[in-house]
């Protein structure tokens, strides 16, 4: 079962996004964005020796937030 990941614009003390610490800890994270076009800038902070995998865009019509699921390889 996955967490919900709290997106901040800060980095965590060790100079990365929290969602990546929860992403190495857990195995999957799930990221949310209010725009289809944020979520691969997210993704984007994942370090490049992390192999990961994600599925589809999801879409909450009622609050407008799009996730997305990551678990790494």
């Amino acid at each position: 079962m996955s967490k919900k990941a709290t997106q901040t614009s800060e980095p965590a003390e060790c100079g990365h996004p929290a969602f990546v610490d929860e992403l190495l800890k857990n195995g999957t994270v799930l990221i949310t964005a209010l725009s289809r076009e944020e979520l691969p800038e997210i993704i984007n902070d994942i370090p490049a020796d992390c192999k990961y995998a994600v599925g589809a865009v999801g879409h909450n019509p009622a609050t407008g937030v799009f996730s997305l699921r990551v678990d790494l390889c």
